[in-house]
């Protein structure tokens, strides 16, 4: 079933600013929360009535998931995982060291059931708006040089993808990286796609970066698939590129493990006033400032209005492949773990803002199913028959408006925070990895054109 098939808009339309956070939630900062666009989150930090709360004024939300690599802290799904789940290469299990993760076939029937199960009770039980999909850039990274592994791993990431809307009907749907497998094969059944170190020093320089952006903006055109965009410096200049690119962006100064508060300010507000919060006592405490919930902090809009100029005509030669994976890939899109979020912390400094948010309320138009990870991350939530997560430590109540949130013990908290500065840490190392990556590809580019170009005129002459 296609995205199209039922839906003629797509749940991200409207959607001016957003903001990342894998960290738990307080109460301070779930009212922030109400102040975007967009939001995505770790679900297993929240209840329903803690989801309701950030919803009441019209946001979204995206729930976070990994597709393409589970972690071995994750020991609810690893337990549940057969031996056809892994991607194996020369009878060898593919493992990244960086993160204690492990590459996944996606190709596996057993494997795709687990993540649909996962979004059924992380996403969709919890009233979560969609998914973000992490990870989805292992595709290209580890089977681009292997067309027939290649076509299977796209052709099993299709299969989930239409089975989950099946299941879930128009849940929004993002998926973090995988470039080329967009444009080939997911295009037609998600609804947007993460960039992530769209920094403009970079991209303004990189011939790749350019011609990337026009075939964003042509899926764009023809599938109606939305470009989210994240820089870690030079915030002013990457929010201007990313909106005259017609993209939606968001400064990251902490690797998603820290809440950036007061960044944006609805501009008008209908909605009735929000019920109280119920926040799962954490002893975590959030490094934002508390902010007044209409007090823009001193850092322009994640999305400034964009000026209706084209990217570069700069075209590149070669479309790189997206990035090599850990040892060769530095992720674009926050993975946890293994990728999954709330199991990492990062620890980059916080940038000075320096715009002030113009946002405006987005269009509170979400699919009755809309779900969310990740995607990367439109939700309709339906309730599940019975709890079978494959994560290990679900958070939802069963009348999370009344009941008590579960009293944890400081041992857990300690726990759930290690995590999350583990699975920040994981990111921030692949994103670096990546721009070291992409700047030597196109260094030797640009090197080989050089070379090539002095060959040819020392003949002509």
């Amino acid at each position: 079933m296609s995205k199209t098939g039922a839906q003629t808009m797509n749940p991200l339309d409207g959607v001016k600013n957003y903001q990342v956070y894998y960290g738990h939630p307080t109460e301070t900062i779930i009212k922030d929360m109400q102040n975007y666009d967009l939001v995505i989150i770790e679900p297993l930090h929240y209840t329903k009535a803690q989801v309701e709360q950030i919803k009441s004024r019209g946001t979204k939300v995206l729930g976070y998931i990994s597709v393409m690599e589970v972690a071995t802290w994750n020991t609810g799904l690893m337990s549940k995982l057969q031996s056809g789940d892994f991607f194996t290469r020369n009878g060898q299990r593919v493992h990244y060291p960086e993160w204690d993760s492990y590459l996944t076939n996606i190709a596996s029937p057993h494997f795709q059931g687990l993540l649909l199960t996962e979004i059924q009770n992380q996403v969709i039980a919890k009233g979560i708006d969609g998914v973000f999909m992490d990870t989805v850039g292992d595709i290209d990274n580890e089977h681009l040089n292997n067309p027939t592994v290649l076509k299977q791993q796209r052709d099993g990431l299709v299969n989930f993808l239409k089975e989950a809307r099946a299941r879930y009907g128009n849940i929004a749907m993002v998926q973090n990286w995988g470039f080329d497998t967009l444009e080939t094969s997911t295009a037609p059944y998600v609804d947007g796609i993460m960039w992530e170190s769209f920094n403009a020093d970079t991209i303004k320089s990189d011939a790749w970066s350019q011609n990337m952006i026009k075939k964003l903006q042509a899926v764009d055109t023809k599938h109606s698939v939305k470009t989210l965009t994240i820089s870690t410096r030079q915030s002013a200049e990457s929010h201007k590129l990313a909106a005259d690119s017609k993209f939606i962006h968001f400064h990251e100064a902490d690797a998603y493990v820290n809440w950036n508060a007061g960044l944006v300010t609805r501009t008008k507000d209908t909605a009735p006033t929000p019920a109280p919060v119920v926040v799962a006592p954490t002893t975590e405490t959030s490094t934002a400032t508390k902010p007044e919930a209409t007090k823009p902090a001193t850092e322009t809009s994640t999305a400034p209005k964009p000026e209706a100029t084209k990217p570069a005509t700069e075209t590149s030669t070669a479309p790189k492949p997206e990035a090599t994976k850990p040892a060769t890939e530095t992720s674009t899109a926050p993975k946890p773990e293994a990728t999954k979020p709330a199991t990492e912390t990062s620890t980059a400094p916080k940038p000075v803002a320096t715009e002030t948010s113009t946002a405006q309320k987005p269009v509170a138009t979400k699919p009755a199913t809309e779900t969310s990870t990740a995607s990367k991350p439109t939700t309709a939530p339906t309730k599940p028959a019975a709890s079978t997560s494959t994560t290990t430590k679900p958070v939802e109540q069963k009348d999370s408006k009344q009941a008590e949130p579960k009293q944890k013990t400081e041992k857990e908290l300690k726990k759930d925070k290690k995590k999350a500065k583990k699975h920040a840490k994981k990111h921030a190392a692949k994103h670096a990895k990546f721009v070291e990556h992409e700047k030597a590809k196109g260094n030797m580019c640009a090197k080989a054109k050089h070379k090539t170009a002095g060959f040819l005129n020392f003949f002509k002459f």
